[in-house]
């Protein structure tokens, strides 16, 4: 380990590169996680939007209580 970080202390270009493919990485994974999470967003507002439309209660009895003990 200590060999790889003194071969990039005295290469600075390679430092350079690593830091910009690992930046690059994490930007990548950051904006398909960003995507994901829209895609879901919208997925669950469509489905409100239904079921609100279509006059379905979405919870059940069971729900409903927990939601109001959790709310007092």
């Amino acid at each position: 380990m200590e060999r790889y970080l003194t071969l990039i202390l005295e290469n600075p270009i390679l430092g350079v590169i690593i830091v910009s493919l690992l930046a690059s990485l994490v930007f990548t994974i950051f904006k398909k996680l960003f995507k994901f999470a829209v895609g879901i967003g919208i997925i669950i507002i469509a489905l409100a939007i239904v079921l609100h439309f279509f006059g379905v209660d979405s919870l059940p009895e069971e729900g409903k209580e927990i939601l109001n003990e959790m709310t007092d």
